[in-house]
């Protein structure tokens, strides 16, 4: 049987995570209401620190608690189950998801995620409805890695998408009822931020709900930011409500965005009236895991297309044209000119080369996989 194992990062600065015992799985004691409270009085100083281990439990048996469904209801019907992990020994900065055909579809975190700067209880809330974005958020989708068949129940989506499902749907979904908390955070807002949210929405409570995400969406883009420069360093700059990113894609990015083109998709989630809604995934239709044409069209009444709550073009590009690859095939070796290398070809990037050194040669392991090597390196050699 073969198994495919895909891996969606939101932030993964070191790429194992720890080996030790302390770990957290699946669930708590069932107590997340009476551990995360709900009061007024809790909410402010769960918007200034990081989440306790209980907290940071509470909030994952929630999140996933919203979308066993949703998994339920994959293809194949009834397979899948939402699951999450914590490795209190691992100090990597790693909040991750990973899929694997027969099993649960898991949301992985290390104790470093949870103390990274700026981590807050709220942040760390809005990054794991991040994370299960990548579960349900749909189109459009990483074509990296995917399994055409759809035997996994999903395909990953996007990180643009992935963050506009955090603040348009999942959220709004797992604060819904904290009404003190929520008319607090909208509270703190200036006036022009709470205008985004009274101008989106004819309701106070949705509003006040409105308002909480769009605060906890300037912290993450905070934390995004801080991520972004021990990665690369550059001089920090945090992104803002009033400095959108105003570049635009020629075709739509499947990674991570700039911090500020984050928050812009994080607000454009916020005011996005359109909420999903029943257990479907938007676009997950044959050919699983594409840019096509019928992925964007079934995904289409999930999404506000236009307005403010539309998703931004510094990643987003409705109108991309779709690469047809059914013919040349993912990778391939390839020789052209007296070169040889490795041709890919990507449904939303299109065809790309990558050329050997010159003491190097194509090869294509048993399982396509193709690459270049020393003359005398078997591509198979330690595989099974």
């Amino acid at each position: 049987m073969k198994f495919y194992t895909i891996l969606a990062s939101s932030v993964l600065l070191s790429a194992c995570m720890g080996g030790g015992d302390d770990v957290s799985t699946h669930g708590t004691d069932g107590n997340s209401a009476a551990i995360l409270g709900g009061a007024a009085g809790d909410a402010p100083s769960a918007r200034d620190r990081p989440p306790t281990r209980e907290e940071a439990e509470a909030i994952l048996d929630r999140v996933v608690a919203l979308y066993q469904d949703n998994a339920a209801a994959a293809n194949p019907a009834g397979t899948h189950e939402i699951s999450w992990r914590i490795d209190w020994d691992s100090d990597a900065v790693s909040a991750h998801v990973l899929l694997k055909a027969g099993e649960d579809w898991t949301i992985e975190v290390s104790k470093g995620w949870l103390t990274a700067p700026s981590m807050t209880t709220e942040v760390f809330a809005l990054t794991m409805c991040h994370e299960m974005g990548h579960f349900i958020g749909g189109f459009p989708f990483k074509t990296s890695g995917r399994d055409s068949s759809g035997a996994l129940g999903t395909s990953v989506s996007s990180e643009g998408q992935a963050d506009y499902f955090a603040t348009k749907d999942c959220l709004p979904r797992l604060w819904a009822n904290e009404t003190e908390a929520n008319a607090a955070a909208f509270a703190e807002l200036d006036p022009s931020a709470r205008e985004r949210c009274t101008t989106a929405y004819g309701d106070l409570a949705s509003q006040q709900l409105c308002g909480r995400i769009l605060l906890a969406s300037l912290q993450t883009g905070r934390l995004y930011e801080e991520q972004d420069v021990l990665q690369a360093p550059r001089e920090l700059v945090y992104p803002r409500f009033d400095t959108p990113d105003t570049t635009e894609v020629a075709v739509t990015k499947e990674g991570h965005p700039a911090p500020q083109c984050r928050l812009d998709t994080l607000v454009a989630g916020a005011v996005c009236s359109v909420k999903a809604t029943g257990t479907e995934i938007p676009g997950f239709v044959p050919p699983y895991g594409e840019y096509s044409d019928a992925s964007e069209e079934a995904a289409r009444p999930f999404a506000c297309q236009t307005g403010p709550g539309a998703r931004p073009r510094c990643w987003f590009q409705p109108d991309t044209v779709a690469t047809d690859c059914s013919e040349l095939g993912e990778q391939a070796c390839v020789v052209e000119e007296g070169r040889t290398g490795v041709r890919y070809c990507d449904t939303t990037s299109g065809v790309t080369y990558y050329w050997c050194f010159g003491d190097e040669v194509c090869k294509t392991s048993r399982d396509g996989f193709s690459d270049c090597y020393a003359p005398d390196v078997d591509p198979d050699e330690g595989s099974f």
